[in-house]
């Protein structure tokens, strides 16, 4: 187990997730390492601040005790995600786990589709062109563990597990939003 310690806390400090459907071999040799020794991880990693949590098919760390500025911040991260996913949502309403992609489909979509390039401008305002959207979009989801580049020659991603993450932060701002409206 502790030969893989050190590796697995670097992807996850960095706020990356760890999925079982990894196509990257080191990954998957991480996320199976956490999945048949999860204890003494979770115990390991609890004695240095870090709560290691499991979701359906990944893991990712959360921060015990944290600040009210660091919620706030993990908040407006969350918000970002909730545009993230409203757009992919848009794209493909079938856009989650498994779901392959190439960012020259959505660049082309966003051309002829008005609400999409609407929601596309203010996802990455500071980027000029739909295909660079698309391009920090896909970094985004890369860089969280959400979908990981399957095919470098054609520009193929795969939404790994860890998307559900997403998907049920927001189901869950959803549904206590949709307890706070006060029936008519």
């Amino acid at each position: 187990m502790r030969n893989n310690t050190q590796k697995i806390f670097e992807c996850l400090i960095k706020g990356s997730f760890l999925s079982v459907d990894s196509t990257d071999f080191e990954t998957k040799h991480l996320y199976d390492d956490v999945e048949e020794n999860f204890s003494d991880y979770e115990a390991y990693f609890k004695e240095i601040g870090f709560q290691l949590e499991m979701g359906d098919g990944y893991f990712y760390f959360s921060r015990m005790g944290e600040s009210k500025l660091q919620m706030d911040k993990k908040l407006q991260g969350l918000a970002q995600w909730v545009d993230i996913l409203d757009f992919l949502k848009t794209y493909d309403i079938a856009f989650s786990v498994g779901y392959q992609f190439r960012e020259a489909q959505i660049s082309e979509r966003i051309s002829v589709d008005v609400e999409l390039r609407d929601k596309a401008r203010k996802l990455f305002q500071k980027q000029k062109t739909n295909y660079d959207v698309v391009r920090k979009l896909a970094e985004e989801l890369q860089n969280k563990g959400f979908a990981e580049l399957v095919s470098e020659q054609e520009g193929t991603y795969k939404v790994t597990s860890a998307f559900r993450y997403v998907e049920e932060m927001v189901n869950i701002i959803t549904i206590y939003n949709e307890e706070d409206i006060p029936e008519v």
